[in-house]
Parts: structure tokens; sequence; C-alpha cells
């Protein structure tokens, strides 16, 4: 058997694999100090979420924010911030689980499953779904970048 051309098995990998910013060495250590960093992200973004508080997801989310909800429709950071102020929009409870953290050098990727209830415009809304977080590090600072949640249809 031939040995595995490392430049060639790297090929065949993905432009975020391939991204990568640290070595095999130090790549176990350091993925799980930031996934555990992006995990303790998620807890706080839940919980400033039930909690409606503004100003902890304004840390949170990145000035670039786009929220894009089970429904399609799509918010801005500015947008979405004010409808939770203004209490349009208001979480009253968050469960969540299968949740994953896949790290590629400045960019953290999490995949969940939630069950959310919620009032939207008056509404109370029960929703199932799966969504994705992408977190983006600038200036040693880890921030949401995107949302996108998918309504699991029974």
């Amino acid at each position: 058997m031939g040995r595995i051309d490392s430049q060639a098995a790297a090929a065949h990998r993905s432009p975020l694999a391939r991204s990568r910013s640290f070595s095999p060495t130090q790549s176990a250590s350091r993925k799980a100090s930031m996934e555990k960093t992006i995990l303790d992200l998620e807890q706080q973004w839940q919980e400033a979420l039930l909690a409606s508080n503004v100003e902890a997801l304004d840390r949170i989310y990145d000035d670039t924010l786009v929220y894009t909800h089970s429904n399609a429709s799509v918010d801005t950071k500015a947008s979405y911030l004010d409808s939770i102020r203004s209490g349009r929009a208001r979480y009253l409870s968050l469960v969540r689980d299968e949740i994953r953290v896949q790290v590629y050098g400045e960019t953290a990727i999490v995949t969940c499953h939630w069950k959310v209830e919620s009032i939207g415009n008056g509404k109370r809304n029960q929703t199932n779904a799966r969504y994705i977080h992408v977190y983006v590090r600038q200036q040693g600072t880890w921030r949401m970048a995107a949302h996108q949640s998918t309504i699991i249809v029974p």
C-alpha cells in the first residue's frame, strides 16, 4: 500500500477545512477551547433571548448579522434588536439539543435542534426547527454573524 500524499489529501478537503489556522499538534486543545467558547456564547444567547436582554444580544451579534427566521423573514442586527426591545418579538421558552460545533480557523458553525415558544407581532408561535449559527472571530472576539432556522415538517 502506498503512503497518502498529504498535499493530495489536502486538495480533497473542503475550503473550510483547509482554512484552519493551527497545526495538528495544537489543534486538539485549541479546537476544544474554541468549541467551549462558542458553546458558552450559545448559552448566553439563549439566556439573553429568554430575558429579552438587548444589551447582551448586542454584544453577541456582529454588526453585519443576517437573522433569517423559520418563516423566511430576514432581519438585520438593528431591526431584530428593535423588535425585541419593542416587545414585538418575545421568547417564552427555548429548548435545544443535538448541538454541534465545528471550528474552521476564525469561523465557527453551530447546528442545533430547538423547540421554541415565542410571540411575534402579537401571535403566539410554537416552532420545532433546526438552526445554523455562523460565528466569526475578529480582533480576538467571537460574534454571531448569521442565524438561519428551518422548520421541521411533521
